[in-house]
């Protein structure tokens, strides 16, 4: 799903739109606004859901644009996975009322007032049976009152364009408000029928193929698609309205397949010829993140769009709901056709493995269709955002609140952050979109988490890529909260430069020091050229010859880092009796019982204070290696300081819990 700051911008960039249609993107919801300590929720409303393994659903509904009301039967088809099972258990919205519910074709009964339905079996099935469930329902779910669709069944009229639209949106917790089903991410359902009755002036759009529209009366007609991939229970969606299907088909680069790009547009004069553009670039799109990720999952169905009035999109399985057509917007609800759909995030806690991916692809389709100084720019905005607090990690710690697990910030612009330095870590793009193409192929049709990403890119790039240890990139950038603060020196004497890295950070508490490579570039009139260091130290000291005379030094000059710049300037005192300060060198850091300090010169004084300049400690060496002892510290931040002739140095030390 698209998030609302990005949504935002966007919209401020529709100079050409409808004075309403901006209006009306500006003031709705979307993403993180729209969604809804450490706390989990468990995707099931009730454990005795997992006793069983679904393996298909038809729900054959009832339904218009004029209100919510749905009536109508889902039949679900599934397998035991536990020992024995007594009772078939399901979610249902109270709202709806249940009129009967059929077990292998015997009417049984229903309890349970609120979500959780539960139908007592005459006699228990065994471990590994086939059943059949079927719920005959009715009523009308809690409508949401204007665009934007928060809730999982929507009836509203866009204020854009006037056509009222009827349309689901379920993630994350909502399926259960529009029909009976099991809400586990990772029981995907192997396959789905949508089959829905609605007036004859209407059009319904739903996943896969539409294999049928069938005549019911003069004047009800049945639209029936069939969805043979797997799919995850929020990414079933319908959606009812006045439409016009604008479709087309796109060629895939190097092969004779093609594919069916299917469009269900309001049925207005101005909607479509507005459009048309950007729906007919949709099927380039879909050829270029093919080459990037691997051939489009469903291309044997369709991909395509159904216009609902909500402030961007959501990514149901091969038919996105959208609430207008801007490029990036599309971008992003196609990249989650393969990151989100094909391959879905395990759990909520790891959303990043879905939002940070489809928020890349937004780059990656600046950077491809437009520009790479827009795409710059594009990236350089999500780490600005990310920057508007010093807190939060990616891997979201409380998923009983939607609005933490489709966070803007950290959830959609620092996952793509960490996906771009990813790549810069890798530093070789044929390897990083290898690692991409065999996530994917990898975890079709399936789920996966954070760490199995992680797992994946260390047996492919190696445990440490670049110098750079991956258990430690995604320890910092994954599941610790915050980002690194620089203090940049440099100075050049002759044709030596030296460039100085004073480290901290924005949450010392969650992570003290981040280790990272990163590129500085020296400016000078005769030419400039970049270089690529590693920084794993709180305070380090880089030492490089160059003729030409120094006017300037860039830190990360193509945005490959998130980090903040606190200071970057020319130190006259940076010489080399730094570059000898520099050889000194502390390990472990953060230490929790000591460091271990090497290299010291000759005759070296040792002193280690507190930040407030309190002497803690003081040695002379007699060797050139001296162990400080952090044991009894307080965790913190802490200064030792080295003498020794025209040695003067100081480093930050962190002692860790």
């Amino acid at each position: 799903m698209r998030n609302l700051s990005k949504c935002i911008i966007a919209a401020i960039t529709l100079l050409q739109a409808p004075s309403i249609l901006a209006q009306e993107f500006l003031t709705k919801n979307i993403c993180g606004a729209a969604k809804g300590g450490a706390h989990a929720r468990t995707t099931v409303a009730d454990v005795a859901e997992d006793n069983y393994d679904v393996k298909y659903v038809k729900l054959n509904l009832a339904v218009g644009n004029t209100s919510t009301h749905i009536s109508g039967d889902v039949t679900t088809k599934a397998k035991v996975t536990a020992a024995s099972m007594g009772a078939y258990v399901f979610e249902l919205n109270p709202l709806l009322a249940i009129d009967s519910v059929l077990i292998n074709g015997v009417s049984l009964s229903v309890s349970g007032t609120g979500v959780v339905r539960t139908v007592s079996l005459p006699t228990a099935l065994a471990g590994g049976a086939d059943f059949t469930a079927r719920v005959f329902y009715s009523g009308s779910p809690v409508s949401g009152t204007s665009a934007g669709g928060a809730n999982g069944m929507n009836c509203i009229a866009s204020p854009s364009w006037g056509n009222r639209a009827t349309f689901t949106l379920s993630e994350s917790y909502k399926a259960n408000e529009w029909w009976p089903c099991k809400q586990s991410l990772r029981d995907k359902i192997d396959s789905v029928d949508v089959w829905l009755t609605i007036p004859d002036s209407l059009k319904a759009g739903s996943n896969g193929r539409l294999e049928a529209i069938t005549t019911i009366d003069s004047s009800h007609v049945r639209y029936e698609w069939k969805e043979r991939h797997p799919i995850d229970y929020y990414l079933i969606s319908l959606a009812v309205a006045n439409y016009v299907d604008y479709s087309y088909y796109m060629h895939f680069t190097g092969s004779t397949d093609s594919m069916l790009v299917q469009n269900y547009v309001y049925s207005n004069s101005a909607t479509l010829p507005y459009f048309r553009n950007i729906i007919d670039s949709t099927g380039m799109m879909v050829d270029f993140f093919s080459g990037l990720f691997g051939r489009y999952p469903f291309w044997d169905e369709k991909y395509g769009h159904c216009m609902a009035p909500l402030g961007g999109g959501m990514e149901h399985q091969t038919m996105t709901t959208l609430g207008f057509f801007q490029s990036t917007i599309v971008a992003h609800e196609l990249g989650h056709q393969w990151f989100g759909d094909n391959a879905t995030c395990g759990t909520w806690a790891d959303i990043f493995m879905n939002e940070g991916f489809a928020s890349y692809s937004e780059y990656l389709f600046i950077d491809h269709f437009r520009s790479h100084t827009g795409a710059l720019a594009d990236i350089k905005d999500r780490q600005d955002n990310v920057k508007t607090a010093p807190d939060g990690a990616i891997y979201v710690d409380d998923t009983t609140n939607e609005n933490r697990i489709f966070d803007s910030r950290l959830s959609y612009d620092k996952g793509a952050c960490l996906i771009h330095m990813l790549r810069f870590v890798i530093n070789d793009d044929s390897i990083f979109f290898h690692i991409i193409k065999a996530y994917q192929a990898q975890t079709t049709d399936s789920t996966a988490t954070i760490m199995d990403f992680k797992a994946l890119t260390e047996s492919m790039a190696g445990v440490t890529v670049g110098g750079m240890n991956l258990d430690t990139f995604f320890s910092q950038w994954a599941y610790k909260e915050g980002y690194p603060e620089y203090a940049v020196k440099w100075n050049q004497a002759g044709n030596d430069v030296y460039v100085q890295l004073d480290q901290t950070t924005s949450m010392p508490s969650s992570c003290a020091l981040f280790s990272t490579p990163m590129e500085i570039r020296l400016h000078s009139a005769a030419g400039d050229t970049t270089i690529r260091i590693f920084n794993d130290q709180p305070s380090q000291l880089y030492h490089f010859t160059w003729s030409k005379a120094m006017l300037s030094l860039k830190v990360d000059p193509d945005y490959w880092l998130l980090y903040q710049l606190n200071s970057n300037v020319k130190d006259a005192t940076l010489d080399v009796a730094n570059i000898a300060a520099a050889q000194v060198k502390v390990s472990p850091n953060p230490a929790t019982s000591y460091w271990l300090v090497s290299n010291l010169p000759a005759n070296a004084k040792l002193s280690l204070t507190d930040i407030n300049g309190k002497e803690l400690y003081t040695t002379a060496a007699e060797n050139a290696a001296v162990k400080v002892p952090a044991e009894k510290l307080a965790p913190g931040l802490y200064i030792l300081k080295v003498a020794a002739g025209n040695v003067n140095a100081s480093y930050k030390l962190v002692k860790s819990n």
